[in-house]
This record gives structure tokens, sequence and C-alpha cells, in this order.
């Protein structure tokens, strides 16, 4: 990627700001094949040899992995334009805000070799209530356009800075990979439109004696309670508010292969996380989440993140 960008923002006040920008991009690919080298005894690899790195040309890349997998690598360029609206009068205390409003409302549209713009809508409210913080959250980004089915459009709300309890690393190790069954699978996670509501009830646990429940002078921490929700889905997906995606249809595609097709259910978890400020360095929270629509998982799973509460 190389890109060239030009920012800038005006201040209405202290709390609200316009921003507008424009940038022009150009991407392109390198594509090595590593070749390892074994002796062989009667056709079966023994010792190992050696090993080469060579660079392959985009024709030869894209003749074997787009008849293979259907991938085709081709360079291309993007201009872009954003504006935004942003506001922002909170209180941030040991690792998340303690009071007051954030919000961003959004658009940036994309031109030249793909037509796609992504409008987003994150609005956040914090209550604060004696040493408590009642804190919301209502999230919505949305791909539009012709090209809003490309790879880079999609978004993953399985990213425990949206929802808790659905991590990719997760699926994989349960094989939850496909809505095989119509069960519950990563492909519910990803789409080209997601939207996403968060609440925490958060509680300053150790750290300073005026702002926690437990003093201390070297473990600043907040202790959370939380309910995550959130869907992903694309234009035309069939939304269905039910504990499992719905067999809708089927579509064949050009190899002649049919997949079967599911509604989008909404993703929900609830469970404990415990946000630590290290040193003023980074934020890590460690947690437990209950995802209700992962029927093969017995109880809850736990979970690490690294940033500060949103």
């Amino acid at each position: 990627e190389d890109r060239v960008q030009l920012f800038g923002s005006y201040p209405f006040s202290k709390v609200s700001r316009f921003e507008l920008g424009t940038s022009a991009a150009s991407y392109s690919y390198r594509i090595d094949r590593f070749s390892q080298y074994y002796d062989q005894i009667n056709g079966i690899p023994t010792y190992f040899i050696g090993s080469d790195r060579k660079k392959v040309s985009l024709a030869e890349a894209n003749q074997f992995y787009n008849n293979t997998y259907g991938i085709n690598f081709q360079n291309f360029r993007i201009f872009g334009f954003d504006a935004a609206l942003v506001g922002d009068n909170s209180n941030f205390g040991l690792t998340a805000p303690l009071n007051g409003y954030r919000y961003r409302i959004g658009i940036n549209t994309l031109m030249g070799d793909f037509n796609l713009s992504m409008a987003t809508v994150d609005l956040r409210k914090y209550l604060r209530l004696k040493k408590i913080t009642l804190a919301g959250r209502f999230l919505s980004s949305m791909a539009l356009g012709g090209d809003e089915n490309q790879f880079f459009a999609q978004q993953f709300i399985g990213n425990p800075v949206f929802i808790r309890g659905y991590e990719y690393n997760s699926f994989y190790t349960k094989g939850d990979i496909s809505s095989a069954n119509g069960e519950f699978s990563i492909d519910q996670l990803v789409g080209s439109k997601i939207a996403v509501a968060n609440f925490e009830v958060r509680l300053p646990f150790t750290g300073p004696k005026k702002l926690t429940a437990i003093e201390s002078k070297f473990l600043f921490s907040d202790l959370n309670a939380f309910f995550d929700i959130g869907l992903a889905y694309n234009s035309g997906s069939e939304v269905s508010f039910s504990s499992k995606p719905k067999l809708i249809g089927s579509v064949v595609n050009q190899n002649n292969q049919t997949t079967e097709v599911y509604s989008r259910v909404p993703a929900m978890s609830m469970g404990l996380s415990l946000r630590v400020n290290v040193f003023g360095y980074f934020v890590i929270e460690p947690y437990y989440a209950i995802p209700f629509q992962r029927k093969n998982i017995n109880g809850g799973v736990f979970g690490l993140t690294f940033a500060p509460g949103w």
C-alpha cells in the first residue's frame, strides 16, 4: 500500500468538531513461493536437502490460485473522501470513561477501481452513580455501493471489542466453521453491514482510594458486568430473531455447486470482565462470557482483549 492523505478538523466547541479528509492510494501484490527439497528413497522423502525462495509473477499466481481457489490478484488504485461529526465530553477513568457522552457520525467514500461508501454511526453514553458507571453504546457500520460485497468491505463482529465470546480462534477450536444443519457458526459474524449494542455496569475496582472499592497504589483496574448483542448482514439478508439460523433457500455457483442460504440471527453474550491499566502503557481485559447462540458450548468461554473500554 502506497498512500497520501490530507486531513483537517474544525472545532465548534471544546466537545465537538467537524472532520474532513481526502486520500489517494495504490495497492499491489508481491507473491513468493517457498520450496523445500528432500532426498528420496523408493519415492519416500527422507533427508532434508535445502530450500529456496522465488518471486512468482501475478500471471502465474492468478493462473494457479484463480483456477484452484477463485482468488484473483489484481493491482488497484482508489481515491477517498471522508467527513464526520465528532463529539466527546466524557471524563476518562482508570481504564474507560466514567461519565458524559461520545459520538461519531461519518461517511467514507472510495472511488476509482472500486465504488464503495462506508457509513458509521457510533453513539456512547456514560452515567455515573456514586462509585459505579452505567455505560451504553450503539454502533452501526454499513458498506454501500456496487462493491459492498468485496472481501475488503466485510466486517467481523466476533472481535471482542464488539461482542465478547465469539472470537475467531474459538470457533476454529470448536470446529464451528460453516452453518451446517442450521447451527450458529462463524459465517453469521461476517457481513458488509453490522449493528452492535453494548451495556456495561462498571465498578472502579482497585486504585486511588477516592475512586475505587479497594485502595491500591500499583494495580489500577475496573470490574465490569456486560451484555453484548450484534448482527452482521449483507444487502438482501433475511434477519430472524430466533435461537438459531433458519434455512431460507440455496444458490448454485459457477462450478455448479449448491450452497444453502440461512437467515442471519443476532449474536448475544453476557459475562464479567476485569480491565487492568498496565502502568499507563496499555489496557488488558480478561473476560468470561456466555455466548447464547453457540449451542455446542457448555457454559461460557474465556477471552482476552488488549484495548481500553469503549
